[in-house]
């Protein structure tokens, strides 16, 4: 054991919650994941999943929202049930689950009101304390598809909700469900619950002046809205033991909501839910749920700590702790408990992607975790009513039958030739080290990452992945063969048992008139030329000054470090003021957006009906709408018939009423297109080995998500 401090002590130390005592000051915070059976009951794959995180270390799990109605109020078909004594049985297999590795358990409480989905598909009214006078900017269905908005409507119910304003009889009737559910989860053996009180739901709509319009004893002043959130305390302190925690989640601030929360609604809230007996208050946010941009803002922060200084607001005003949440790095969270500014750290997506991540900060191994990218694959499931899944671990809501897969030995060792260090081939050399087989990886160039690194540069949380990957390779027992372009021959005279292909995508140039000009690059090109790798044949495009800037930056070594050649980029890059990017996928869109903010004016146009297609939706709302507020022109239904000498010929196809070309400027245009599966040279490797497998873009472009998935599967089953 190594005598240097910790740089978390006080993420690893205890903390009190009301009478529970926990082992350090992580929390798992609720997430809305969908791995409950039908009818709201736990089953093994929901008992797993959060097992997980408990083993993981987590000093508190706090479970996803369970309806304390259900089916009423619940928002879909799939969350955990908590109006019945038939429940109990699987939620007490849950709660010893958590508890044998240490961990407490506290459940979410809800009743979705003006969000519960499955009110509106079963044809029952949604609750609300008023007719509402504010319904949004109804921009949520921008941006997607066709297919998505009929996904989504299906998923919402199909149908406009009907509301009933609740009465003072529905009134009676949620708090006894709220502290019937408390009870029931005593029983079960839970350690406490958290009232969710935010993100729109019954709970926030009565503190809300936004939703709550109410002239009685419920509305008209910050303590009658807060009466419904008291009484319900009270009732659930009233109904549960002195062993028994019971505390609530709150919205801090109502983004884009006209007389919605404000942060000194909260400071009073809290202090008004700390009368009625909480022992601890949760700080989150909402935003307009109608509006794609806004999610982004709230409940989903994508600013990093967005809502730290709320949390220290109100801590300042309460005597319990406070719990902050909100996209909070490690070293964020610790700084922020040795101010004082909050007493527990609650994770969501970080936990998705590590499920050990709890432990690996205690044990100052921040290395090791394996970090998420907020690429929002996770949070775009319960939009369609579908599991939750992540792009980094491909083990989430498959814990019961793959968490032990890295840590299980295959019974038979393999010899195991990998080709291709992208992040295919390095997910699959790592899990297959880790099972014990005999692992060999190839690279053909002199650097580990392949298009991950080039992704790096433009979105910097891919730079986190890209690290954490390289980093366990090289810790792992793999024989890494850089600047080792694999030959058929060579591998046939090493007779592996498993050859794994992770050649990457092949481009195609796309057969434009214009094509070949000196200002024209594809994405092969700008990875060459501001990453050092590949072709460099690029680099006769660029003038004297540009080709003596490359080698220079190669020189340094300012082009092998992402970071460094991030921030160089924004005193020099081979691009001209004023940009076309042909393409406007997951690609296009974020290099319009590194590009916009090195201060060029950007067009990007998209062939087909929507742009940035590929990214998941939360994070396709906040990339477009960041863009628009940038400046940058994004054109759809486009189709490019010419790139001239210092400007780029388009028509619009969707349109049949136009049939003249529009025109952009453009010093320098970017093919974002041509991506294709590498099966041509993929095809010389046949037969090399008992099993050849294709994976990654190798097999079909499937960006970070299908390269890690599909290299963590391919060697799961070696």
């Amino acid at each position: 054991m190594s005598d240097k401090p910790s740089r978390f002590e006080k993420l690893a130390s205890p903390v009190r919650i009301g009478p529970l005592e926990l082992r350090n000051r992580i929390a798992m915070a609720g997430m809305g994941v969908e791995v409950c059976e039908d009818g709201g009951f736990v089953g093994d794959r929901m008992i797993s999943y959060y097992e997980e995180r408990a083993r993981g270390g987590a000093g508190l799990v706090i479970t996803e929202v369970g309806a304390v109605a259900y089916p009423k109020g619940a928002t879909t078909a799939h969350q955990i049930g908590l109006s019945r004594d038939e429940y109990l049985p699987g939620l007490a297999r849950l709660a010893a689950a958590v508890h044998r590795h240490g961990a407490k358990v506290a459940a979410q409480l809800v009743h979705h009101g003006k969000v519960a989905r499955l009110d509106t598909q079963q044809g029952r009214e949604i609750l609300m304390p008023s007719e509402p006078t504010f319904h949004g900017a109804l921009d949520l269905t921008h941006d997607m598809s066709r297919e998505e908005v009929g996904l989504l409507m299906k998923a919402f119910g199909g149908g406009a909700p009907k509301v009933r304003v609740a009465s003072l009889e529905d009134i009676a009737w949620l708090v006894d469900q709220f502290a019937a559910a408390a009870a029931r989860l005593e029983r079960a053996g839970f350690d406490g619950v958290e009232l969710h009180a935010a993100h729109g739901y019954i709970l926030s709509e009565f503190l809300s002046p936004a939703w709550n319009q109410r002239d009685d004893e419920y509305g008209g002043s910050p303590e009658k809205r807060a009466r419904l959130l008291q009484e319900v305390l009270r009732a659930c302190r009233e109904r549960t033991g002195d062993e028994f925690a019971v505390w609530c989640r709150i919205d801090a601030e109502e983004f884009r909501t006209p007389g919605g929360i404000t942060l000194e609604d909260a400071k009073l809230t809290a202090r008004l839910a700390q009368e009625a007996g909480a022992d601890a208050i949760h700080v989150s946010a909402y935003a307009d749920s109608t509006s794609g941009g806004a999610f982004t803002e709230a409940p989903l922060v994508h600013k990093p700590a967005g809502y730290v200084e709320n949390a220290r607001a109100i801590k300042q005003c309460v005597d319990v702790p406070v719990i902050a949440v909100g996209r909070i790095e490690p070293e964020r969270g610790e700084a922020l408990l040795r101010e004082g500014g909050a007493d527990l750290i609650a994770m969501a997506r970080k936990m998705l992607a590590d499920p050990e991540i709890a432990r690996k900060i205690c044990e100052d191994r921040l290395e090791d975790v394996r970090p998420c990218v907020y690429c929002y694959t996770c949070v775009e499931q319960p939009f369609f009513d579908r599991t939750v899944r992540c792009a980094v671990n491909p083990v989430v809501a498959n814990e019961w039958k793959l968490a032990r897969v890295e840590a299980g030995r295959s019974p038979e060792r393999q010899r195991v030739v990998v080709v291709g260090g992208g992040p295919a081939g390095l997910e699959a050399a790592r899990v297959a080290a880790a099972r014990g087989h005999d692992v060999t990886l190839f690279e053909k160039s002199d650097r580990l990452g392949g298009t991950l690194r080039f992704a790096s540069l433009v979105y910097e949380p891919n730079e986190r992945l890209l690290r954490w990957l390289v980093a366990q390779v090289e810790k792992a027992d793999v024989d890494v063969r850089l600047g080792s372009e694999a030959t058929p021959e060579q591998i046939g005279a090493m007779a592996p048992d498993v050859l794994l292909l992770a050649l990457g995508a092949r481009r195609e140039t796309p057969q434009l008139p214009g094509v070949e000009r000196d200002h024209v690059f594809d994405g092969d090109d700008l990875r060459a030329l501001l990453s050092g790798e590949g072709d460099v044949r690029a680099g006769g495009k660029l003038s004297l000054v540009g080709r003596v800037a490359v080698r220079a930056g190669r020189a340094l070594g300012v082009t092998a470090d992402p970071a460094k050649l991030r921030e160089a980029s924004r005193a020099w890059m081979p691009v001209g003021g004023q940009v076309c990017i042909v393409g406007g996928g997951l690609v296009g869109c974020e290099l319009a957006e590194f590009l916009a903010a090195r201060g060029r004016r950007v067009t990007v146009l998209e062939e087909g009906p929507t742009l940035a297609a590929e990214m998941a939706l939360p994070r396709r709302w906040r990339v477009l709408e960041d863009l628009r507020r940038e400046g940058v022109s994004l054109v759809a239904g486009a189709r490019v018939r010419e790139i001239g000498e210092r400007s780029v010929f388009y028509r619009l196809h969707d349109d049949p009423d136009d049939a003249d070309d529009h025109q952009v400027a453009a010093e320098t245009v970017l093919l974002a297109t041509g991506l294709a599966a590498n099966d041509r040279l993929a095809a010389a490797f046949e037969g090399l080995a008992g099993r050849v497998e294709r994976i990654g873009d190798c097999s079909g472009v499937g960006y970070i998500e299908g390269a890690i998935h599909e290299g963590f599967h391919a060697a799961a089953r070696i």
